[in-house]
């Protein structure tokens, strides 16, 4: 029998660390022309960003640190299903990967370790 022994701590801060996987598998979903997987992901991520919300600056200091970077993830995330709601139609769904790779490109931000 295996046993592992978490902290809280280490608990949130790696559910903080699969949203940027989310964040990625969103973004590359959009890319293989699958545009639920988005929406999906983006309510699942707005309940996340919620719950740490709740926690925000009373709990330890690296969470409320990874706080920002779930909100970048969570903005991508909302950012793709915008595009793809409104500007949808317009682009045809083998050149969204493009749109999506230019964007995300405007958005590299140096202190983001996810890029």
């Amino acid at each position: 029998v295996l046993t592992f022994h978490i902290t809280p701590t280490d608990y949130l801060l790696g559910v903080a660390d699969l949203t940027g996987e989310l964040m990625r598998m969103c973004i590359s979903s959009v890319g293989n022309g699958d545009i639920d997987t988005p929406f999906q992901l983006g309510g699942f991520l707005r309940e996340i960003h919620d719950g740490f919300s709740y926690i925000g600056n009373t709990g330890p200091y690296e969470v409320s640190k990874k706080l920002h970077t779930l909100r970048q993830s969570l903005g991508k995330v909302e950012d793709a299903c915008y595009t793809l709601r409104v500007r949808g139609s317009e682009i045809p769904k083998h050149m969204l990967a493009d749109v999506f790779t230019s964007r995300a490109a405007a958005h590299l931000d140096p202190d983001d370790p996810m890029v």
